[in-house]
């Protein structure tokens, strides 16, 4: 009875903040905004932000706001303090209202042969993919490919296909406590978008096993569900061996598997969670952790580059400037992981 009380209170604390980060999100409707990001020398990636389209609550659950892991990790890649230029074959696991991997395709932009395929389940997100990746000219190139998964339609077919290969399968995992197929029930599409009654390909566990060089994610750890299935997922997906890059060149990248999630208060179960399943996962190896804030992040860019462009340019960024007055309310530590084939 005691651990039904404590599971109770730390499942409406979580209700509470939430709540509160999402007040005012319902009502607003959907919106477009646009994230400035820049490079490692200050410059921007993409002039006037990279365009995001936020549906409203209503149709994405938590998946209408732009969180502030994804900005962070987006940052990071922007300005190459993760360096994402050497990877081909990219995916994001849930994608969200999309950022992250519309910074990682406009990094990877140009780069031949290099895609970024977004990934979620509720269509109103896919479409919020699609749209952005269309707005910041990523779409018909194939820089970015949008599809639907279920992360755990997906853990289902990734068993079946380990028996049939012989291989030792994982405990099932049991779907989250939340009820995410409400939200597919009452989103099917979202009123009015071009997109309304499109059918988004489905990324299945067996054309996706090993196909990719590089898995990112950020803030998908907020059930205790989700923390076993995101470590099948990466493992499952990102690729067994080294590749070459460049053809001929004698270089070789090692598959990746970057995640970036804050440490709420109310979270530290579900961050031990994933610790340890990754650690159990014997063909990966934690390469580097590390935790920081929004603020502490961006001061510490702003310092390094102090001595190659001038101030005064730096002052008059009116973007750089509303980062700075965002990052102030935001007092979250994120940690970082990178992941490494072993």
């Amino acid at each position: 009875m005691v651990n039904e009380l404590d599971e109770w209170e730390r499942v409406a604390e979580m209700a509470s903040k939430l709540t509160s980060e999402l007040c005012g999100k319902g009502s607003s409707g959907a919106v477009q905004r646009r994230v400035p990001l820049w490079r490692h020398d200050g410059d921007p990636l993409l002039l006037g932000g990279i365009a995001v389209h936020e549906p409203s609550f209503v149709h994405a659950d938590v998946g209408c706001k732009t969180w502030g892991a994804a900005i962070l990790l987006a940052r990071r890649i922007a300005r190459q303090s993760i360096d994402i230029s050497m990877f081909r074959r990219c995916v994001e696991l849930g994608s969200g209202t999309g950022l992250l991997g519309l910074a990682a395709g406009c990094a990877l932009r140009g780069v031949e042969g290099a895609s970024v395929t977004m990934t979620d389940y509720l269509p109103v997100l896919i479409q919020a993919a699609r749209k952005g990746a269309q707005s910041n000219g990523l779409l018909d190139n194939g820089a970015i490919v949008p599809m639907r998964m279920d992360w755990f339609e997906m853990a289902q077919q990734i068993a079946a296909l380990s028996e049939n290969q012989g291989q030792q399968t994982r405990d099932a995992i049991s779907l989250p406590a939340a009820n995410y197929l409400d939200a597919v029930d009452r989103d099917a599409t979202a009123a009015g978008n071009e997109w309304e009654g499109r059918v988004e390909p489905t990324l299945g566990a067996e054309e996706s096993q090993g196909a990719f060089d590089l898995v990112i994610a950020a803030d998908v750890l907020y059930e205790i569900e989700h923390c076993y299935v995101v470590a099948l997922l990466a493992n499952h997906l990102l690729a067994t061996t080294k590749s070459s890059v460049g053809g001929n060149s004698k270089s070789y990248i090692t598959p990746r598997f970057i995640l970036t999630t804050p440490l709420r208060s109310t979270h530290w179960r579900e961050i031990a969670a994933f610790e340890a399943e990754m650690a159990a996962t014997p063909t990966m190896r934690l390469a580097s952790k590390d935790d920081t804030t929004r603020t502490n992040d961006l001061d510490s860019w702003i310092s390094s580059i102090c001595d190659k462009r001038s101030a005064t340019v730096l002052a008059n960024d009116q973007n750089l400037a509303r980062a700075i007055d965002e990052d102030a309310g935001d007092s979250l530590i994120y940690r970082t992981y990178i992941y490494e084939r072993c």
